[in-house]
């Protein structure tokens, strides 16, 4: 069996609300040595690094996370949006501004931003909560970290589905679990092309356990080895044998994986502040049309209240609900 050195993690935010984009977030490192299956699916990077994995650990160390113990409502962004800040600083991305960021991080992104109102305009303030000089330190102990580790930060990065080629996407995937995935191959592709053996871990994809088939649909030149299959976790090797080098691809899709993986839990950080920033261009361009309108997460109760309380200056904007309503 193939061993392998650049693990990629993929994780979402986003799948479940009406309203605003689905975000696909992505991140991937590099070992000092490569390492076969069955040690990757056990590997502890955190420990490795010398990262913390808790929120109360944020004083003492940088700390990658599942998003939601990072954010709540309640909370605010400032926690998650200062790691994330740090992260992309450390991944070589400019911080300065959400466009200078934006483009960097989001590189994937097919339809563009400035196709809707409300995400043209950058968000007010940037960052939203953290400040640019901490995010920055902490990028210092971040790459200190890991070169003590001789490990390297290779992508960093998220892809936003917006709100209408989600709805294409239904349209032709009859299914928005379907649409995920067709974005969670897009991001693979694009690194597997440049980096032609490579280790790849997602958080499983609601109940499902096996995946041969649809990664088969979205990998038609690759030969597919189901190399494990159950609720938990599911693993794959894919090689395409008519490329020179026979380039392979190790993936596993495990349950909680964002508790399981360091690079699975820093794609969830990354997606989850996307989305964050995006909704917050959403409800500011929306505010300055009706500035008594209660702002939205987009999740579907309050999604279909914020729904109710638009209606009528929707449609004085002119703006057809396919481009601002998720089909599914």
């Amino acid at each position: 069996m193939h061993a392998y050195d650049f693990i990629l993690g993929i994780d979402e935010a986003g799948l479940g609300p009406i309203l605003g984009p689905l975000t696909v977030g992505y991140a991937a490192f590099q070992l000092p040595a490569a390492l076969k299956p069955d040690a990757l699916v056990n590997h502890d990077l955190w420990q490795v690094a010398g990262i913390g994995r808790e929120p109360a650990e944020r004083k003492k160390r940088p700390v990658v996370c599942d998003s939601k113990k990072l954010y709540t409502p309640a909370k605010g962004v400032s926690a998650l949006e200062e790691e994330v800040l740090a992260w992309a600083a450390a991944a070589g991305l400019d911080t300065s501004s959400w466009d200078a960021l934006h483009a960097g991080l989001c590189p994937l992104q097919r339809e563009k931003s400035s196709n809707y109102d409300w995400y043209s305009a950058p968000p007010r303030p940037f960052p939203l909560e953290a400040g640019l000089d901490r995010s920055r330190l902490r990028a210092q102990s971040i790459a200190r970290l890991l070169d003590a580790a001789q490990v390297k930060l290779r992508a960093f990065g998220v892809t936003p589905l917006l709100e209408g080629e989600f709805n294409r996407a239904i349209g032709r995937l009859e299914s928005k679990s379907k649409a995920e995935f067709e974005v969670i191959c897009r991001v693979i592709a694009d690194l597997w092309g440049r980096q032609r053996h490579m280790a790849v871990f997602c958080d499983r994809q609601g109940g499902r356990e096996r995946y041969g088939h649809a990664l088969h649909a979205e990998f038609p030149e690759c030969d597919i080895t189901a190399l494990f299959e159950s609720p938990k976790l599911s693993t794959y090797e894919l090689s395409i044998p008519s490329v020179e080098g026979q380039p392979r691809l190790f993936i596993a899709f495990a349950e909680k994986g964002e508790s399981r993986t360091l690079p699975v839990a820093l794609a969830s950080m990354g997606a989850k502040y996307v989305r964050e920033v995006m909704m917050q261009q959403f409800n500011q361009w929306w505010a300055q049309h009706d500035g008594a309108l209660k702002p939205t997460a987009g999740y579907y109760t309050d999604g279909k209240r914020w729904l109710q309380d638009t209606r009528n200056l929707r449609d004085a904007i002119g703006i057809p609900d396919n481009r601002i309503v998720r089909s599914r």
